[in-house]
This record gives C-alpha cells, sequence and structure tokens, in this order.
C-alpha cells in the first residue's frame, strides 16, 4: 500500500453534505481532502434531486404511513417496499411508523430548527463566492386536488409559523384564480398556495459553482477511489481506498448510504437504509413560475433552463441503491399530467435514479462516531441533503474544529437513543 502525505482533514464522499463541510474547512484556512466512490465529483442524489431549498420537516409525518399504507406493495405508488426487502427493513419501518405522530413530529421540527435558521443566511453567503448564483427566490406553490387536504395542509403551515418554524404562508387559492396565478396547472389543481421564502434552482448548477470554488482555493479530489476501511489512532484517521492509505488529522464520513458500512465497522448501531429517488426533464411550453409541489401525486415540479422542467420524486426501499428507472418515472409522469398543462411528454430525457440515506426518525446522524475522537459522521438527511448542506456543512466544519459544539446538534448524534 502507498501511504500519502498527512493532511488536515479528509472528507469520504462528495455529495452535497461533503462539500459544503469542505467549504466551511477550506475557508478557514485548513487543508481538505475529499475522496469519493465515483469518477464524477458531486454524483448521485446531489444532482438529481428536485432543488429546493426548503424549511426541513421530518419525513416520518402524521398521516404519512396510513396513506402510504394504501401503496405499499404497489409499484405505482408514491411509497414503495418491495415484499423481499420488508424482513431487512422490519426494523427500520415499525421506527418510522412510530415516529410519524403529531408529538414526534413537531418534536423533530424543534430540533431541525438549529439548521433551519442557517439555511438562507448561509446561501446569501456562498452567493458572495460565486455559489447558488442562479438560485431562484419566488417559493413554492403547492397544489391540491381536494380542498379537505389543501384547508389541513395550509393550516398546519400557518401553526408552524406561529410557532417560528417557517414562513407565513400566502391564503389558499381557488380555481380560476389559482390557474391565472400559474397559468402551468392544468385542470385537476384546483386548490394552492405559496410558502414563500423558499429557494430552488438547478441542483447541478449549484454543485458545479461549489466545486469550482473549492478548486480554486485548494481543496484536493480523489475520485473513482472506493473507502473500504477508516482506522483511528491516538493522533491520526488512517483511510484505505483502492491500493493506497491516506493518513489524516481527522476524518468526516459523509458518503450518504454508503457510509453505513464504515460506521457498522467502526461499532455504529445507528440506522440507515438506503431509499431511491427518481426524477426526469421533460420541455414544456411555458416553464412554472415557481416550483411546484403536487401534494397529491407526491411529487416536486422544478424549473430549469432553456425550456425544461425536472420532475422528481418516490420513496422507494427495495434493499439496495438501485431501482427500475423506466418503470417508476412512467408512474410518476402518470401521475402528473393531470396537475400541469403545456408539458411535451414525448421530450423526456435524463432519466435518473439515486439512493439516498434514510433514517428511521427523518434527522439526520450529524456527531462523531461513539468511541471515536477524530472521525465523524454527517449522513442520514433522508430528502433533504440539499437543503440542510450548507447548515450541515457549516455545523460539521465548527465540529471538527472543535469550535464549540452547539447543545442543540446532539438532537442528531450518531447512535441517539430513540424511545418509543
Amino acid at each position: 500500500m502507498k501511504m500519502k502525505q498527512r493532511a488536515e482533514f479528509g472528507i469520504v464522499g462528495s455529495g452535497v453534505i461533503g462539500l459544503c463541510t469542505a467549504y466551511f474547512l477550506a475557508e478557514a484556512g485548513h487543508s481538505v481532502t475529499v475522496i469519493e466512490r465515483e469518477r464524477t465529483v458531486g454524483a448521485g442524489a446531489s444532482r438529481g434531486n428536485g432543488g429546493q431549498f426548503v424549511f426541513a420537516k421530518p419525513l416520518p409525518s402524521p398521516g404519512m404511513v396510513r396513506n402510504g399504507l394504501r401503496h405499499l406493495i404497489g409499484r405505482d405508488g408514491a411509497f414503495y417496499v418491495a415484499p423481499l426487502a420488508m424482513p431487512g427493513l422490519a426494523g427500520f419501518l415499525s421506527r418510522f411508523a412510530l415516529s410519524a405522530t403529531p408529538t414526534r413530529f413537531m418534536k423533530g421540527m424543534e430540533k431541525l430548527a438549529v439548521l433551519n435558521e442557517l439555511t438562507m443566511p448561509l446561501l446569501d453567503s456562498m452567493k458572495l463566492n460565486g455559489i447558488g448564483t442562479r438560485i431562484e427566490e419566488t417559493g413554492n406553490l403547492r397544489i391540491f386536488a381536494d380542498q379537505t387536504a389543501a384547508e389541513a395542509d395550509h393550516a398546519g403551515a400557518l401553526e408552524r409559523a406561529g410557532n417560528g418554524f417557517n414562513s407565513q404562508p400566502g391564503r389558499l387559492m381557488y380555481g380560476e384564480e389559482l390557474w391565472d396565478y400559474e397559468p402551468a396547472l392544468g385542470a385537476a389543481a384546483k386548490f394552492g398556495y405559496v410558502q414563500p421564502d423558499l429557494r430552488w434552482g438547478d441542483p447541478s448548477v449549484f454543485i458545479d459553482e461549489l466545486i469550482s470554488h473549492l478548486k480554486r482555493i485548494g481543496v484536493e479530489f480523489v475520485t473513482n477511489s472506493e473507502v473500504t476501511a477508516v482506522e483511528e489512532s491516538d493522533n491520526a484517521v488512517e483511510v484505505r481506498h483502492n491500493d493506497q492509505t491516506s493518513s489524516f488529522s481527522s476524518v468526516l464520513l459523509a458518503a450518504g448510504p454508503w457510509s453505513a458500512p464504515l460506521m457498522k465497522a467502526a461499532g455504529s448501531r445507528a440506522i440507515l437504509k438506503p431509499g431511491v429517488g427518481y426524477s426526469f426533464s421533460v420541455r414544456a411550453e411555458h416553464t412554472p413560475g415557481h416550483v411546484l409541489a403536487l401534494e397529491n401525486a407526491h411529487v416536486g415540479v422544478t424549473p430549469l433552463e432553456d425550456g425544461w422542467v425536472r420532475f422528481a420524486g418516490t420513496m422507494e426501499f427495495t434493499g439496495s441503491d438501485n431501482g427500475k428507472t423506466s418503470d417508476r418515472v412512467q408512474a410518476i409522469a402518470e401521475a402528473s399530467k393531470p396537475y400541469v398543462s403545456g408539458m411535451d411528454w414525448d421530450s423526456l430525457k435524463d432519466e435518473w435514479s439515486a439512493a439516498r440515506p434514510m433514517t428511521p426518525d427523518g434527522l439526520p446522524y450529524i456527531g462523531q462516531l461513539p468511541g471515536r475522537q477524530r472521525t465523524a459522521v454527517a449522513t442520514g438527511h433522508n430528502m433533504l441533503g440539499l437543503t440542510l448542506g450548507p447548515a450541515t456543512g457549516m455545523k460539521t466544519a465548527e465540529l471538527l474544529l472543535s469550535q464549540g459544539a452547539d447543545p442543540r446538534m446532539k438532537a442528531f448524534a450518531v447512535d441517539r437513543h430513540i424511545i418509543f
């Protein structure tokens, strides 16, 4: 094995979490090396997602399990668990279900506040360095087919705004008023409201701008190199990847679902499962002026550049990090068609799927590995990696630099004890 000269910080994984942590470490003047298993930096879920920077909420929410169970084994549903994968997912799914209560959902919102309060200010500061220059701020237009669901969702947004968890939502719009407000909507879109102060854009543009800045300030990237072991001693952490070993003062595991075997090898009992998500793009006669959240279809619609629109959705547990892209893409397209207009469905391209790191309580793992002083973890952001990337990067950099850890970050401890 070749031994590489020691650097200060090593980051395993070049998704948005790893890249944002590298950003804050390098901006503070420290040397950083990012090790990536793929040939492309910032691949996977960091690029193919819906491109939204929202007020993060825990995925297990009231009513989600009840509604999800209706489609649990139907491949055309928004939430799918492969029957053969159920035995291996039993522990995860039972904890997920127990987390989806009103009380635990609100507690999760309270815990996420430490990250949510940083998201928009950090995007503003990163933009000064040429990162996120094409992010839009027109908000999220939430769309419903029935009045009862729309009013319940709007009431929940008002309650969260009253508790300081998100901005004040716009008023509920109906029928013709809604269609005049957003001409890209279809006949099934009968009720909706705007959740303002939320931002969106092409995630690949954000990632590319971030990578370019990191290279300019000296961050080193090692690609096509899979990490197989992370071993900590009193004064260093050695990372084995391909045919070499690299030594660092401290190491962060930020490899999404591929962090799981490395965490387990280090003795962690954290539960982390891959949940596959999908997206694709089509040309639009008139691109929407907002991100659209098609609540009944469980699909997010994001305007891209040059007249293209991205459709993203689905949470699929198959026991692996791969999915059947064409089947799920067609299911998402069919579910979306009644809610949008002017889309050229024959132009469909960029069919994509990737695994997202899922936790049973919907909160990420951010902190040191149990029993380790120099090895930390930042993963398990569920469907919120892009949203929580900048805030996680800042807080993780503080942790690695031992800069007075925020006590509120204990909520994301790697081996936190979840009481049900």
